[in-house]
């Protein structure tokens, strides 16, 4: 059995989806017309037994309930399909628009219209019109107006999850909404990543811990904390009588703290010594630290205070 591939563009997926282009495999024509068939595999993407999926040698595709002999979908040029793992619905791209058919009766539910579109979840599904993000119900109608501008979190977030979605307004400000579209956290942020309970905001630097209520749960929130230490060398006798060296690590007493990948210095009693400001932190002595620029070839050089040596 020869196997080929319909040539398409992916976009960008998030973990939840999958995605399938139909490779071909060779079969019967099941439609009276000289423009020969063939069987193609639907990878997963058809979750019903009865529906097969056809190509015809144009390279558009059909899908016919074998049970019935209706042919739910004809003649689309099927570029794509993604889908997210609990929802019927499916996304399509047919010659560069995006619509969504139903994984079990093989119909499509919202016709190939969007210039970009996000996989259904909890009944909702994010799409693009005119430059700007809404959120459709599954028989396309708009559930939440089209004021979202396509950037902000990384664009592949755009889906709804425990309720929440994080989108961002025009001045690309990052907030979270909820299924009605009202702001639940503001958006004023960097970025957010939305959890079930709470969020996790970034603004100028500095990581918060905040309620859907708006209230602030832990006021400063750490990536990751390093403690700063340094090798010297160390003289001793060996068992011989010989003189031999050994790397001691000695603790500087100081810490780098992390917050949106970039590191700052912290004493002992959890003060900051400096903001967030360099990719990395090296310590060299207990009064000597290399601070990485966050063009990561560039260095200064801080004190135990988180003064810049000059």
């Amino acid at each position: 059995m020869k196997t080929k591939s319909i040539i398409g563009t992916l976009i960008a997926l998030t973990a939840i989806c999958s995605v399938s282009v139909f490779p071909f495999v060779t079969g019967c024509s099941p439609f009276n017309n000289s423009n020969i068939a063939e069987e193609i595999s639907d990878d997963g993407l058809l979750l019903n037994d009865d529906l097969v999926a056809y190509r015809t040698e144009d390279g558009k595709v059909s899908i016919k309930n074998s049970a019935t002999g209706a042919v739910t979908i004809k003649d689309i040029k099927l570029d794509w399909t993604q889908r997210s793992g609990n929802d019927t619905l499916a996304v399509f791209c047919s010659e560069g628009k995006r619509g969504f058919y139903n994984l079990y009766t093989g119909e499509i539910a919202v016709p190939a219209q969007y210039r970009r579109a996000w996989v259904f979840r909890e009944g909702l599904a994010a799409v693009q019109r005119n430059g700007s993000i809404g959120f459709i119900n599954n028989k396309g109608e708009t559930a939440i107006d089209f004021k979202f501008p396509y950037h902000g979190n990384p664009l592949t977030e755009f889906v709804f999850k425990d309720g929440h979605c994080v989108v961002a307004d025009t001045t690309g400000k990052c907030g979270v909404i909820d299924k009605a579209g009202k702001w639940l956290i503001e958006p004023e942020y960097d970025y957010v990543s939305a959890y079930k309970e709470y969020a996790i905001v970034t603004k100028a630097g500095l990581t918060r811990q905040m309620g859907y209520d708006g209230t602030i749960l832990n006021a400063f929130v750490l990536d990751h904390l390093k403690e700063l230490t340094y090798t010297e060398e160390e003289r001793y006798l060996n068992s011989n009588g010989d003189i031999s060296y050994a790397d001691k690590t000695v603790k500087t007493g100081l810490y780098a703290y992390c917050v949106g990948g970039r590191y700052g210095l912290m004493d002992a009693n959890c003060k900051r010594l400096t903001e967030p400001l360099y990719k990395n932190i090296y310590a060299v002595s207990d009064n000597i630290f290399r601070a990485i620029l966050l063009d990561y070839s560039s260095e200064v050089i801080l004190n135990a205070k988180g003064e810049v040596m000059r």
